[in-house]
């Protein structure tokens, strides 16, 4: 029955990812100035650390990654690598993140802040985007976090009963 859950949490992993970006649509068209970006993925990965190895646990990061470079940035690269290098980064530190609410409230913030941030960097040196820094920041990170904490405050509760 585990064996039977992983693979079945394996086939759903693209869909988990259009259905976390038309939350973003969704979202973004009541807020019209902002674009949000929904990463209610890392709440799920951050909890999926416990059930699985480190190694399925990597290629369920490659294959959220390649579908949200394909998805979004219509290269594959960006997401993909930034996926393996959270994931890789959060399998290690499981044991300390996983102890208690806060230190994964936190642990959510600094993968929000981290993959945005990183995803900007690497759009800017490809050419994606001619956005600058502080409109960056103001209009697109500081409202993903916020609604990351948001996701995280609301769901969290849900992942725990479920995972823990």
């Amino acid at each position: 029955m585990r064996q039977l859950k992983r693979v079945g949490v394996f086939l759903l992993l693209p869909f988990f990812v259009l259905i976390d970006a038309h939350i973003s649509q969704l979202l973004g068209s009541f807020f019209p100035h902002v674009h949000l970006a929904s990463h209610f993925l890392f709440l799920f990965l951050l909890f999926e650390t416990i059930e699985v190895s480190e190694y399925l646990y990597l290629v369920y990061c490659f294959v959220i990654g390649l579908v949200y470079d394909v998805y979004f940035f219509h290269l594959i690269g960006i997401a993909t690598l930034l996926f393996i290098l959270l994931g890789a980064f959060l399998h290690k530190l499981n044991s300390v993140i996983l102890l208690n609410r806060w230190t994964r409230i936190l642990a959510m913030i600094v993968m929000s802040f981290l993959f945005d941030m990183g995803a900007y960097l690497f759009a800017l040196v490809v050419g994606l985007t001619l956005d600058s820094l502080p409109i960056f920041i103001v209009y697109s990170l500081v409202p993903s976090m916020i609604l990351n904490l948001v996701w995280m405050l609301i769901f969290q509760f849900i992942f725990e009963r479920y995972y823990l």
